[in-house]
């Protein structure tokens, strides 16, 4: 009876762990760009009935990866999921899902997608840097762009303490180059450069992000540099081959 007891203690505890061990594991996968890794270790430890947590992180797998379409699908049997009673903070994947219809580019659902968010609850900046990278994406309104990134860099510093992620930092050097505020642009992605990442498609992120703000105060072969680590850090990943592509056009 006691080894009985002790086997239903093991298997309520892995049950219950199994989000956590997945997270983990995929992360040490991540750090080397292994997608398919990082999805096997997610699909593996759900045990068969994935939780809400365990299928955003498959979606944040994938559009690291670049598979957006199947990207987007996770995050809208997420949000299925939170309407049958999950209480799972919905405001988190529909901000998600904002940046992979940006990258899918459906700009005006992507839109709303931010919109819903904010509304739903999203308190991080998220979404308000969200609505910044459709006007980025556009190359439009670069004034507007700037202020929706300020507004999520003070929601930020009020939030976490006054640590704010690297990426609003290079999005708003991005925004001051687009403006023609060269010093500004280059005073901001410094501040984004200062903290390394460790993750491969945080650090081809950083560069694409970097290299499109030199393009913007008219520095392509600075920003080819940022464009040539950016592919080396991650050439399977989504900002790998978005680094590999720029590089063939502005090399």
């Amino acid at each position: 009876m006691i080894y009985l007891l002790v086997g239903l203690f093991v298997v309520v505890y892995v049950f219950q762990a199994r989000d956590r061990l997945g997270r983990k594991l995929s992360k040490g996968r991540l750090q080397v760009g292994d997608y398919d890794g990082a999805l096997r270790w997610l699909r593996w430890t759900s045990l068969g009935n994935p939780s809400v947590f365990a299928l955003h992180q498959e979606g944040l797998v994938l559009d690291m990866a670049g598979r957006l379409v199947e990207s987007e699908r996770r995050y809208r049997r997420c949000l299925a999921m939170t309407q049958k009673g999950s209480p799972y903070p919905r405001e988190r994947l529909l901000a998600c899902l904002g940046f992979v219809l940006v990258d899918l580019g459906r700009l005006d659902d992507a839109e709303q997608c931010f919109h819903q968010a904010i509304e739903a609850g999203d308190v991080t900046g998220s979404s308000e840097d969200g609505l910044a990278d459709i006007l980025l994406a556009k190359g439009a309104e670069p004034e507007k762009a700037l202020g929706y990134i300020d507004q999520s860099i003070e929601i930020a510093r009020r939030r976490d303490g006054g640590s704010v992620h690297w990426a609003r930092y290079a999005n708003r050097a991005w925004a001051l180059g687009l403006l023609g505020r060269a010093e500004e642009a280059r005073e901001s992605l410094a501040l984004a450069l200062r903290d390394p990442e460790t993750l491969a498609p945080g650090i081809a992120e950083c560069h694409w992000l970097a290299g499109m703000a030199l393009l913007a105060i008219e520095q392509p072969a600075e920003a080819c540099q940022h464009f040539r680590l950016g592919k080396d850090a991650d050439p399977r990943g989504k900002y790998g081959r978005r680094c590999a592509e720029l590089l063939r056009k502005w090399e």
